[in-house]
């Protein structure tokens, strides 16, 4: 998992925009199974997350890579909704000062956007086991 610090830019859930929530921190999983998920959380404890199989991913030069979407999860208050998706995310590598990371999906619930930059500073990567 990885923790990136920045700003949100835009966060749009359900085809609401709810970008004055979104919080300065955004969060980047891989499990075991290649699945990779990018979560934008809000100040309010609220967290959307885009998700895909990592091995679709494509990279269109050293330093950026699309990744698929197949599924937009949001949970707020102890529930969770999941939803069938289209979309992909785009993000470049976050190590090269800024990193960015654009999303969207649409659903049958809406549509899913946002997009975040990050202020420069490596993310601080963990290994939950």
């Amino acid at each position: 998992m990885a923790i990136a610090n920045g700003a949100c830019n835009r966060l749009v859930i359900g085809g609401t925009d709810r970008t004055r929530e979104c919080s300065g921190k955004l969060l980047n999983t891989i499990y075991r199974n290649g699945r990779v998920g990018f979560y934008f959380v809000t100040d309010t404890g609220a967290a959307l997350t885009f998700t895909g199989l990592g091995d679709k991913q494509v990279k269109p030069d050293p330093d950026t890579a699309v990744q698929p979407i197949d599924g937009v999860i949001f949970g707020y208050g102890g529930k969770t909704d999941r939803a069938n998706a289209v979309g992909s995310c785009r993000f470049t590598n976050p190590y090269r000062k800024p990193g960015i990371v654009q999303c969207r999906a649409d659903t049958s619930n809406g549509q899913f956007e946002a997009s975040f930059r990050t202020d420069g500073n490596p993310p601080s990567v963990t290994n939950p086991r």
